[in-house]
């Protein structure tokens, strides 16, 4: 009798173990904060469903997604710099100083649309390297350093042109921009493609697990042999990077470079990824939110828009939503500190 009991209470307990298992990590999916966005999300795109016989049809979708993917890649940058404790100020202006060359080298110095859109992009990476040279190696804070920028990067591209617009970019080169690819808007697949990357970065390397560290304790991180200088050099130089991206991607799709691009740009990047639940003082945070976010900020706008609200409203309406998730992460930041 003994015999069979011990026999039976082994197998009852491997059979319970999977399904405890398998609950707990249901569980902690649905207690993670890209589940409770998503759950917004959903009933957000369930809402214009109903207010809006416009808002499900393919043309309005394509216009969600083409404005949702060029957001998403300076979002990205942006992720990284937030999550190492910093904050990048000029990304919309790298993106008009970008737009500006990308113009510059195409239809003034007639070169080849590859080349120079890679020539563009390397300059938007060299204002990224800037500022991470001078936030890593001078104690001067990253807020007043890419503010400083802001103003450097805007100003080089009024003064290059004058303040004017540049045309005439060629034909194969517009299809960047407004191209598609099996029916998906092209900007659409290198948003993803970038954010996958990216995701796979913060996730599975130990540069990504040195980004996060830095963010949580730097003065740990330094006594661990991390080398902090050269990771905050290298994340302003991704995120610069990926707003030079954005912005070849946009010239492209609007047929122009324009010293006037990228307006507010860093405002919406910020609160994408403080929406999508990571911290502004750093070592909290996810891709994944950064996408559930920048969804979020994409579809308000456009219902707003389909709704008929004024412009001013929803700027108005963005503010108090990014107020309130920098308000809400605080709250839980104390809460589990408490």
């Amino acid at each position: 009798m003994s015999d069979t009991t011990t026999t039976e209470a082994p197998a009852a307990n491997a059979d319970r173990s999977p399904r405890v298992a398998a609950a707990s990590r249901v569980r902690g999916v649905l207690a993670a904060r890209e589940a409770g966005l998503a759950g917004v999300l959903v009933l957000l795109v369930v809402f214009l469903a109903l207010r809006s016989p416009y808002f499900l049809t393919s043309g309005n979708l394509i216009v969600v997604g083409r404005q949702a993917s060029l957001s998403l890649l300076i979002a990205v940058g942006m992720t990284f710099v937030i999550l190492a404790g910093g904050i990048d100020l000029s990304v919309g202006s790298t993106v008009a100083l970008v737009s500006i060359l990308t113009g510059e080298f195409m239809v003034n110095l007639t070169l080849p649309p590859l080349l120079a859109a890679g020539l563009a992009l390397v300059c938007g990476v060299l204002v990224g390297l800037v500022n991470g040279v001078i936030v890593a190696t001078t104690a001067i804070p990253p807020f007043v350093v890419t503010l400083g920028m802001l103003a450097v990067a805007r100003g080089l591209a009024l003064g290059i042109t004058q303040g004017q617009t540049i045309s005439g970019l060629p034909a194969p080169f517009l299809v960047l921009g407004q191209g598609s690819l099996a029916g998906i808007p092209i900007p659409i697949w290198i948003a993803a493609g970038v954010a996958v990357v990216a995701h796979l970065v913060l996730s599975r390397t130990r540069f990504g697990r040195n980004v996060f560290f830095v963010g949580s304790n730097e003065q740990a991180a330094v006594l661990s042999g991390i080398r902090v200088r050269r990771t905050k050099i290298i994340i302003f130089a991704i995120a610069a990077g990926l707003a030079g991206l954005e912005a070849v991607i946009e010239t492209a799709r609007l047929s122009v470079g324009q010293p006037s691009a990228g307006n507010g740009y860093e405002l919406v990047a910020i609160g994408a990824v403080v929406i999508g639940g990571a911290s502004l003082f750093g070592g909290e945070g996810s891709i994944l939110g950064t996408v559930l976010g920048t969804l979020l900020l994409a579809l308000i706008q456009n219902g707003l828009i389909l709704l008929g609200i004024s412009a001013y409203w929803q700027q108005v309406f963005s503010g108090v939503i990014i107020v309130a998730a920098v308000a809400l992460n605080i709250w839980r930041q104390r809460r589990r500190r408490g």
